[in-house]
This record gives C-alpha cells, sequence and structure tokens, in this order.
C-alpha cells in the first residue's frame, strides 16, 4: 500500500520479526510469495472469511463454532489479543481458525491471493476523528479497491462503526464506485442483530451509542 520502495523494505523487515510462536500463526517468510490459504487450514473447509482488527476475537470465534466449514483468518496486530483468541480457540477445539499479526495497512494484498474471501469484516477501525488524522482511517478509496480484489465473485464487505461522521464518509465512498453495491434500498442499518456481538461492540451500546452497520456485494 505504500509507495516509497525503500520503506517498505523496511516494514517488510520489522513485519517477520514477532514475540508470538504459534502452529495457528500464518508468518510471511518471503518478500513477494503470497501465502496459500487453502494449504494452512484442514482439508474440509470450503470456503474463506477474512476479519481485519479482530480484537479479542469474540465475533471470529462465535462465528467459527456455528461455520465449521470455514476457514476463519484474523489480522490482529496486537499480540496479546491474539494470544487471548488462540486460547479460547483451543478450549473450544476450534480449528478453522487462523492468525496472522501483519498490519494490513502497511501490507494485504500483498500476502493474499485474489478472490480468496467469501467475506470481509471489519468491525469498529479506528475513525480518527480529527480532520489532520483522516489520512489514517482503513476505508479509503484505494483500501476499498484491495478488498475488491481479494473477495471471491458475489462476496461480501461487513463494516461497523459508531461514529457516524465516519459511517457517512464510508456511505459516500460507496456511492462514488461502481465495484460495490447493496441489496434492498437501505445504504445502512442499524441493527445486526443475528450476528455476534464483540466485547467492544457491547460496551458501546451499553453507552447508548447509535451503532451503523453497512454490508457491501462485490460487483
Amino acid at each position: 500500500m505504500l509507495v516509497n520502495p525503500e520503506i517498505r523494505q523496511k516494514l517488510w523487515k520489522f513485519t517477520l520479526r514477532t514475540s508470538y510462536s504459534s502452529d495457528y500463526l500464518l508468518q510471511p517468510k518471503e518478500w513477494g510469495k503470497k501465502i496459500d490459504i487453502k494449504k494452512c487450514f484442514p482439508d474440509h473447509i470450503k470456503n474463506y472469511w477474512l476479519e481485519l482488527g479482530s480484537g479479542w476475537g469474540e465475533v471470529a470465534i462465535e462465528l467459527a463454532k456455528e461455520n465449521p466449514t470455514t476457514g476463519f483468518l484474523l489480522m490482529e496486530r496486537k499480540i496479546d489479543r491474539v494470544i487471548a483468541t488462540e486460547t479460547k480457540q483451543k478450549e473450544l477445539g476450534l480449528e478453522n481458525i487462523r492468525y496472522m499479526t501483519v498490519n494490513f495497512q502497511w501490507f494485504f494484498t500483498e500476502l493474499l491471493e485474489k478472490e480468496m474471501f467469501e467475506t470481509i469484516l471489519i468491525n469498529f477501525p479506528d475513525p480518527w476523528p480529527k480532520r489532520k488524522h483522516h489520512k489514517n482511517r482503513v476505508m479509503k478509496p484505494k483500501f476499498l479497491e484491495e478488498v475488491h480484489s481479494l473477495l471471491a465473485p458475489n462476496g461480501r464487505l461487513l463494516f461497523a462503526t459508531d461514529y457516524g461522521p465516519y459511517a457517512r464518509k464510508c456511505i459516500s465512498m460507496f456511492r462514488k464506485t461502481s465495484k460495490f453495491n447493496w441489496d434492498g434500498t437501505e445504504e445502512y442499518s442499524f441493527d445486526r442483530s443475528e450476528f455476534p456481538r464483540s466485547f467492544f461492540e457491547t460496551e458501546k451500546r451499553n453507552e447508548g451509542k447509535q451503532i451503523y452497520y453497512l454490508e457491501r456485494n462485490k460487483v
């Protein structure tokens, strides 16, 4: 995603260093070589989800329990959160979750095969509310192009935020691209009742925050 080759190389070297080691960790080994996701999951897995910023893993754990033939790849930079999720995964005997500790805002499409994921989930990314920090937001036109390339045909993107201005900005971006559309007439929803809730989402709801849910389909 970054343009400067020198900076990209330095960040790549930083990415290779991690204190976390696990059979469930998918750690890139070679620059320019994509990870073969299918070889990293059991043979019975039929399709794949990608969660960007999985937090403490509550959502992925529940989805993995309900969908044993789906492989869930979680990208989360904070090692303590990954360890906590894996501990719960092992307690439940779930074999359909894998992890990457790579910062997906640095490296994303460089590591993953195109049209691999049925669903890409982005729950409550940092809204960076100050205007001078908007450049740090995940949801930007270039990022949507990368998500589009990783989604399988007719794949879907799920996004949630409790920050209204961020939600409205995302809606505006989706209106300007022909790569995604949505079912029905509403561009967003205030409810996703049949979907698992993370600790963070529950906390925000208990505070009385309004949650905005966007769902888009790959065109």
